[in-house]
């Protein structure tokens, strides 16, 4: 048996090079993986060109489209686990854009794809990519999701945009995208600053459906809340802990990983709300303006939030939301804003229309239609 590995070794050695063999070494890639890999290459591109002669390819539209045609490449579930539930990108992307009217959509979802088929998506991506011959594409990452030389076989040879949405993930996987897709919209500064290719990034807020989050001026019945987890999150908790401590008590309710909400029933929580916090800090551990800066605001909650770069770019601090700098300062500002109810209605005012006039789905879409359409 060693006599056969030592052979077969051998052989793989010769096909690939001693400089192929020295680079897998260096980076740490597997022979397994980058035969896998290649493979994979090979096979997506030769697929391509069958379909390229097919009648398949050929297939054109009689009627030219009214509206742009948006292909969504997405996970169905949050982290791809049905378990979990509906993934936020139902309201995020699917809902805030069908709100608007500036589109029609259709979804493919790797992760049911993979559970369905117990195979990579590539090649079913491709041929619908063909068939329906969408505007644009756009794709966020997750377990099954599609590889690389497919985005870039879709926006390079078929032509059609590829969009690539960094929800959390700001570093290496973004920049390692770059050679295979058209743009990528991420959600903090961060990203900015550690790009060599700003040009292909649009900072962006994270968009909402107007349907869901909205002010309904109802009687807000809670004092202060916190929608989302808190198991690992340390300052989440810790700020929580502080307020109580002193006697305030705090709304909290699950996040979508820890306990979570109906959606419509999540946003009501904001709807009741006097006073909503944010932390700044994500599970992923970045600082950022994250999602429920934008929900609280839209439901006309005032926002007590971090005080952090990501949410001053979006808000002015004291005019649109009031910032914390540590538990202490949450505390004693906490306080202060319960007992003054015009100073708080009137920043709470301030975040609302700031986030319904600026920040809103319709704006969103024509600004990324706007980069990647012509």
């Amino acid at each position: 048996m060693k006599d056969i590995k030592s052979a077969f070794k051998k052989v793989i050695k010769s096909i690939l090079g001693e400089k192929t063999i020295l680079f897998l070494h260096q980076t740490r890639i597997s022979i397994l993986t980058f035969l896998k890999n290649t493979y994979y290459i090979i096979a997506i591109k030769c697929y391509y060109s069958y379909l390229k002669i097919s009648k398949t390819f050929r297939k054109q539209h009689l009627n030219p489209r009214e509206k742009p045609h948006v292909l969504f490449v997405t996970e169905k579930w949050c982290s791809c686990d049905p378990a979990m539930g509906p993934t936020n990108s139902e309201h995020n992307l699917f809902g805030s854009l069908e709100s608007t009217g500036l589109a029609t959509y259709e979804r493919f979802h790797f992760d049911e794809y993979h559970l369905k088929n117990r195979r990579p998506c590539d090649f079913a991506l491709l041929r619908l990519c063909v068939e329906s011959k969408p505007d644009l594409l756009l794709f966020t990452s997750c377990d099954y999701c599609p590889r690389w030389v497919t985005l870039g076989v879709i926006s390079r040879k078929i032509g059609i945009p590829v969009v690539a949405l960094w929800w959390d993930d700001i570093g290496d996987l973004a920049e390692s995208a770059l050679p295979f897709v058209d743009l990528n919209i991420v959600f903090h500064l961060l990203a900015m600053q550690h790009t060599h290719h700003p040009e292909k990034y649009l900072l962006m807020w994270v968009p909402q459906d107007p349907r869901i989050y909205y002010s309904p001026n109802m009687n807000r019945d809670i004092d202060i809340s916190f929608v989302g987890a808190i198991d690992k999150t340390p300052d989440r908790r810790a700020g929580i802990d502080a307020l109580r401590a002193n006697g305030i008590e705090v709304y909290q309710a699950g996040g979508q990983r820890e306990n979570p909400l109906p959606l419509e029933e999540y946003a009501r929580v904001y709807m009741r709300s006097k006073i909503t916090l944010s932390f700044g800090i994500g599970w992923a551990g970045i600082q950022q303006a994250k999602s429920r800066v934008f929900e609280a605001t839209l439901c006309g909650a005032m926002l007590l939030g971090a005080d952090n770069p990501d949410t001053n770019m979006w808000f002015e601090p004291v005019v649109d939301y009031v910032p914390f700098t540590d538990e202490a300062d949450l505390v004693k500002k906490a306080r202060y804003y319960l007992e003054h109810d015009t100073e708080r209605e009137q920043i709470a005012e301030g975040g609302y229309h700031k986030a319904k006039e600026k920040y809103n789905a319709e704006l969103f879409w024509k600004t990324v239609f706007g980069r990647v359409l012509r």
